[in-house]
């Protein structure tokens, strides 16, 4: 969008036409696919009434700038149970697609068990400081995620 945007005002501009607003419009509009994705987040997912599930992520750029390591703390408060997970796990790009796949290190709280799964997700970058998509762990449930302020990259 943003490039089509550029495009027009560019053509715009060489013909000696305007458009009002369509200048501002390009500069201040971000491209989800040119968003760093670097930093920390907040996450939550709806996993249904029973439960609440959300946690913090920190995703950490590499040399490879569609590649980023990340480590994520996840809670899941449930009628009976709750857990909080500590886990390791590698993200990558693809425009504005993000992919999570995560290795469970550390039940923090609550007892291991084979119910638990890595919390993996599957995003589609909306904005710098916010993704959207679905938690894939057991079973798939909406997920967002929200950059903590002050640590937009």
């Amino acid at each position: 969008m943003k490039r089509m945007i550029t495009a027009l005002a560019s053509v715009l501009a060489l013909t000696g036409l305007s458009a009002p607003g369509l200048a501002e419009v390009s500069k201040t509009e971000t491209d989800p696919a040119d968003v760093n994705i670097a930093g920390e987040w907040s996450f939550v997912a709806n996993t249904g009434v029973d439960c609440t599930f959300s946690g913090n992520a920190l995703l950490i750029e590499t040399e490879d700038p569609t590649r980023f390591d990340c480590e994520l703390t996840a809670v899941q408060v449930c009628s009976t149970s709750t857990w909080q997970v500590r886990q390791s796990c590698a993200a990558s790009q693809v425009n504005d697609s993000v992919v999570i796949v995560s290795e469970i290190e550390e039940f923090i709280q609550g007892e291991p068990n084979q119910g638990y799964r890595p919390d993996n997700f599957r995003l589609t970058i909306r904005s710098s400081d916010l993704m959207k998509g679905a938690l894939i762990s057991w079973g798939f449930h909406l997920a967002e995620f929200r950059r903590m302020e002050g640590t937009i990259s």
